[in-house]
């Protein structure tokens, strides 16, 4: 099973094979931990977030 989502906003782009209670407990996820997804992945690519 895999899903992408956008994280500004949180929107689903893709999703093959969880369930939408699945979903919303992945956005959930992401909803609570978006600022810690965002630094590490500007941490990772070395680019710094758009003002």
């Amino acid at each position: 099973m895999i899903c992408k989502f956008w994280l500004d906003p949180i929107i689903l782009s893709k999703n093959h094979g969880f369930t939408p209670k699945e979903l919303n407990i992945i956005r959930e996820i992401i909803y609570n931990n978006k600022n810690k997804i965002m630094e590490v992945w500007y941490e990772h690519c070395g680019e710094t977030p758009r003002s």
